[in-house]
């Protein structure tokens, strides 16, 4: 019976230690009475110590640092990828039809424009001006106008003209002349007749003579405008020879002044596409183009921005660029124009950014990636980044409620040296004056007690405002 006693008791003293364990205090004080060194009588309530069980509780606390919310003006951006286009890109063409006698530039020179391309053979061109200027000349001498020894030009016949006379041709007098003595004649008639002197058919013959010399006179007035609207034509046809002649010589082209086009405009080849002996045509269905060139001192990235961003995007606001090929440099650009429209398949709309390339280091056709600078959000929550855990695809920072851990789902935004930008939502459960806990993040889960060493200091600290969201 003694050994069942015995055992009863260690089986009793067990289930106290354990009960003692779960409770923090010491089994022995559950044993040892009042501190009068006799064994607690059973159904008596054992004495604790308060402070020394806060004591111990402290001790099981994970100690470490915490920080407030801080907020930081932050700049906006909206991210779009696109390609660089040039600011002019053109195909030169030939505009008459000739031999390529010689070729003066090829891929990847630097061209301005006046500057020639391609030299034609000017052969036949030569010839068809001369034979022009000879039919204009004879024109000209037909009126009785002395033709100069210089080649004559359309402004030169355009002065002729304005200075000429149709008076003064020799046919015009000689009709004016018949007109006025037929008209004498015909007067004197009248007074024969009025006293009876002269017949009714020599008076009619008057008559008809005066008519006569009225038509001719008429008729010399339209062979003179004739000639001086065959010569206006020969002037015309010389414009032409002379234009086919500047033709063929094919010259880099003169783009007109646009926004923000640079003041010295430059383009680069990009293909040349005859060589010398070919044969330009310029007849219908002929392939006439002979040089590709762009404008690289200045490109428009073309980007695809999405829907949503619509109300942000506007025009003039700044950019910024980043190439693969200069993955430690940024360029700068700005917006200058936005399509109306959204493309119905894949909902983004295009924006085209201008980006300034003196150096020529970008290139059209090039891959960019670009941030427009949209607004300036002054009240941005930002902590540090060694708050942020991220484990298992999901982003959370701890903070500390009642002396214990809480696990909150954050979504991360811009980073900066140092601080990472939280993005506020309806649904995260953050609050303006909590303490983030800063690192050690490995010791927490979700109501693990934590003591913050730091409290001191935070207390002082001015949590952030719980603006707008």
């Amino acid at each position: 019976m003694a050994v069942k006693g015995k055992r009863w008791t260690v089986i009793a003293l067990i289930v106290v230690a354990l009960a003692a364990a779960a409770t923090g205090v010491c089994w022995l004080e559950l044993v040892v009475g009042g501190g009068n060194g006799h064994a607690a009588e059973a159904g008596t309530q054992p004495s604790v110590d308060p402070s020394a069980t806060a004591a111990k509780g402290a001790e099981r606390a994970v100690s470490l640092e915490g920080e407030r919310i801080a907020m930081r003006s932050v700049q906006r951006t909206v991210g779009a990828v696109g390609s660089f286009v040039g600011y002019d890109e053109v195909t030169v063409k030939a505009e008459v039809s000739g031999p390529v006698a010689k070729v003066l530039h090829d891929v990847g020179d630097v061209v301005r424009p006046g500057d020639i391309l391609i030299e034609l053979d000017k052969t036949d061109y030569d010839l068809e001006l001369e034979l022009t200027r000879r039919a204009l000349e004879l024109e000209v001498v037909r009126l009785g106008v002395k033709v100069p020894e210089e080649p004559l030009s359309p402004d030169q016949i355009s002065a002729l003209l304005k200075q000429f006379q149709v008076d003064s041709l020799p046919s015009i007098k000689r009709a004016q002349e018949q007109e006025q003595n037929a008209a004498s004649r015909l007067q004197r008639a009248e007074q024969l007749r009025q006293r009876n002197s002269m017949s009714q058919e020599e008076f009619e013959q008057r008559q008809m003579e005066y008519d006569v010399a009225k038509s001719a006179l008429d008729q010399a007035n339209f062979d003179a405008e004739a000639a001086l609207a065959a010569i206006r034509h020969r002037a015309v046809q010389l414009r032409i020879a002379m234009r086919k002649l500047q033709l063929s010589t094919i010259r880099v082209p003169t783009p007109s002044k646009r926004l923000l086009m640079p003041e010295q405009v430059q383009y680069a080849v990009v293909q040349r596409k005859v060589t010398e002996g070919d044969l330009l045509k310029d007849s219908p269905g002929s392939s006439t183009a002979a040089f590709d060139l762009v404008m690289d001192g200045v490109l428009k990235l073309k980007a695809q921005v999405p829907e949503r961003y619509v109300a942000d995007v506007k025009e003039g606001q700044d950019c910024v660029l980043h190439v693969d090929a200069y993955p430690n440099r940024t360029f700068s650009g700005k917006v200058i124009r936005i399509n109306p429209t959204v493309d119905r398949t894949n909902r983004t709309f295009e924006v085209e950014i201008y980006v300034a390339n003196e150096k020529r280091e970008l290139k059209s056709g090039g891959f960019a990636k670009v941030d427009i600078l949209t607004r300036v959000d002054p009240e941005a929550w930002t902590v540090s980044g060694e708050s942020i855990v991220t484990y298992a695809g999901s982003t959370r920072l701890f903070v500390v409620r009642q002396g214990k851990a809480h696990s909150i789902v954050v979504e991360k935004g811009i980073e900066g040296a140092g601080w990472v930008e939280l993005l506020r939502s309806p649904e995260m459960d953050l609050r303006a004056d909590d303490v983030v806990i800063r690192g050690g993040q490995d010791k927490l889960a979700e109501g693990t007690p934590v003591q913050i060493r730091n409290a001191a200091q935070l207390n002082t600290s001015k949590p952030a405002q719980p603006a707008s969201r």
